[in-house]
């Protein structure tokens, strides 16, 4: 095998080094466009959650509230006696 040859049996296993590094990053560049989209997801997710917390929290704050009153109206004399 003489030079020439050398050189071109080198090159096409650098062509197909070459094709097979390029199908991994495709791979690989698709596989970090899948975990974005679910993180985006979750994102959503997660501020409708906060949203749905915050509302709970103001009710239940105002549950509270009347609670608290309506024990407050206990320690004063019934006005029926």
């Amino acid at each position: 095998m003489n030079n020439e040859e050398k050189i071109l049996q080198m090159l096409e296993l650098m062509q197909s080094q070459i094709k097979e590094n390029t199908e991994i990053l495709k791979a690989l560049e698709h596989k970090v466009d899948v975990v974005k989209a679910e993180q985006d997801n979750f994102t959503y997710h997660l501020a409708e959650l906060s949203g749905d917390v915050k509302s709970i929290k103001s009710t239940v704050v105002k549950g509270e509230k009347a609670y608290d009153f309506l024990e407050n109206l206990k320690k004063f004399p019934s006005l029926d006696k």
